[in-house]
């Protein structure tokens, strides 16, 4: 009796098999290379666009400590945050349209006398995707205001300090009228309230950087960044 031959696996098939192998194995780094991955968070991902254009509209805290040079590093940290804030407690504030439709009207307002429009173009994307970065951002901003906000009690001594200590030395550097601290109290409140939520902000987000993975490979991409970037 002779043996059943068995049937040759097609060529074709092993050619398929290997270019759905070698596709996967090449997907993340031809993704990279096209795109430019900036940062991973947590499987998240960052890219030269989201970067560029979190910087072009303004969807970052400017009001950060700035050092010389680039500022695409300081941006994309604060996007980091961004990211770390929404995905560890995004599920506790509820943003609903109307919200978004306002801030996205400021942003729009905010950009319309300094080619807005152009922006949208040179990035191409609409309102719609612009929106979406929008509610990030909505979403980040609100959920650190309600965490601290109302949590941060100042107390007169703490007022007194900064009036002796800051707003007078200011007022005579300039050669400024200095008003009497009960007529500054407000002011003087607000600052001292801005300072101290500023503090336990950036403790609460060391802590989640510390429970998080973070991949930050913007050094890669710093000379195409401020050759092009908005």
């Amino acid at each position: 009796m002779s043996k059943k031959r068995k049937k040759p696996v097609c060529p074709a098939l092993f050619a398929l098999l290997a270019a759905v192998s070698l596709l996967c194995f090449s997907a993340w780094g031809f993704y990279e290379k096209v795109e430019g991955v900036v940062a991973v968070v947590n499987d998240e991902v960052i890219t030269l666009t989201d970067l560029r254009i979190a910087k072009a509209f303004g969807l970052w805290d400017s009001d950060e400590k700035r050092g010389e040079g680039s500022l695409f590093p300081l941006v994309l940290e604060n996007i980091i945050n961004q990211k770390l804030v929404n995905q560890f407690t995004g599920g506790d504030v509820n943003i609903d349209d109307i919200e978004i439709d306002g801030f996205m009207a400021e942003v729009k307002e905010r950009w319309q006398d300094h080619g807005f429009e152009e922006r949208l173009n040179d990035f191409g994307i609409g309102l719609t995707d612009l929106r979406n970065y929008c509610a990030e951002y909505l979403s980040y901003k609100k959920i650190v205001s309600d965490r601290f906000s109302r949590s941060v009690v100042v107390s007169l001594r703490e007022i007194e300090e900064y009036y002796n200590q800051v707003y007078v030395p200011e007022q005579k550097a300039n050669q400024e009228p200095v008003k009497q601290m009960v007529d500054m109290l407000p002011e003087i409140e607000s600052a001292v309230k801005e300072k101290a939520t500023s503090i336990q902000v950036e403790e609460w987000i060391s802590s989640l950087r510390n429970k998080a993975e973070i991949q930050n490979r913007i050094d890669k991409y710093l000379d195409f960044l401020n050759g092009r970037g908005k």
